[in-house]
């Protein structure tokens, strides 16, 4: 997961601490209504620190985002706090302490009318809650500790594809990185290999069964052959490693842990919910050595224009 930026409304959130002890009910400058709920740390924050967070992010009392026994959340503590936002309280906090504060949508509305996401609606209440796991003083600490946590969040979800799978005994095999691929039908000629050129028709669904994408039903509005090239970081890397399996004309179904997928950040008009693990329909349609080169516009004749206001009459 990457940073957490501070935005105003598009902070997330923490959930709440059982083991806090004392409250404290307050209104930061910007009029945002906070609860400070104290930890037996004693480890101070300070500008340029990142913090490490659990968070819970609730819209009118529904969880929209929580990252308890997920990944946690790394937010920066930046010198300007911006108004009427959690990042107005960071430095009042310590390690193991936890705040809870609460901000209404029409407030947001007011500032910013047509900026909003349609998922906020007018009289939504948001409530954001943190607890802050630890804190670091350089980006190499906390790109250490993040990569230490994603390692060992992935494993989690690998094994447990792994164990769905077998549970429905489908035969897979498992890419590099950790997606699952049933291989449906190999396909004719030479395997895939990286740098090459594939058309792909594909159908993704979530874990659960709802459609969420594809380029062969009509209802999402963009039918035809995908093109992309292999290994080149131009798809999600489970959807990328499983295309190694196949040859031309081959197909497959690819069972694709969140973390090799959208993680924690899919859009939110995909109807995919963070930390959601999915299920790719590939069908190879043509494969190429590399890409079609595109001709600069640098390389085509130059447009001939004729001054007409100097011609003879």
């Amino acid at each position: 997961m990457k940073t957490i930026r501070l935005f105003g409304f598009f902070v997330l959130a923490a959930g709440f601490m059982t083991s806090c002890n004392k409250v404290t009910y307050r209104k930061t400058a910007g009029g945002m209504p906070y609860q400070l709920y104290k930890g037996n740390g004693s480890k101070k924050i300070f500008v340029g620190n990142i913090l490490k967070c659990n968070l819970i992010y609730k819209i009118k009392d529904s969880v929209y985002f929580s990252s308890f026994g997920k990944l946690p959340v790394y937010m920066p503590v930046n010198q300007v706090a911006q108004p009427y936002d959690i990042s107005e309280v960071l430095l009042k906090l310590k390690v193991g302490d936890s705040v809870i504060a609460t901000q209404m949508m029409d407030t947001f509305i007011k500032r910013n009318p047509t900026g909003i996401p349609p998922e906020f609606k007018k009289g939504d209440r948001i409530v954001t809650t943190i607890k802050v796991l630890d804190v670091f003083t350089t980006d190499s600490a906390q790109t250490a500790d993040e990569q230490k946590e994603r390692k060992a969040f992935l494993g989690t979800e690998i094994a447990y594809l792994a164990k769905y799978l077998a549970e429905k005994n489908i035969r897979v095999e498992k890419t590099t990185s950790g997606a699952f691929v049933q291989v449906t039908n190999p396909g004719t000629g030479n395997q895939i290999d990286s740098g090459k050129y594939v058309s792909v028709n594909y159908t993704g669904t979530t874990l659960g069964g709802k459609k969420f994408d594809s380029n062969v039903d009509t209802a999402f509005h963009h039918v035809g052959p995908y093109p992309f090239t292999v290994s080149a970081g131009q798809m999600i890397k489970g959807f990328d490693e499983a295309v190694l399996f196949l040859k031309p004309g081959g197909s497959a179904r690819v069972y694709i842990p969140s973390l090799l997928a959208y993680g924690a950040n899919p859009d939110p008009q995909s109807g995919i919910k963070p930390f959601e693990h999915l299920v790719f329909d590939i069908q190879v349609v043509d494969v190429k050595d590399s890409a079609p080169v595109v001709k600069s516009p640098r390389n085509q004749p130059a447009e001939i224009k004729i001054d007409t206001t100097q011609q003879k009459k």
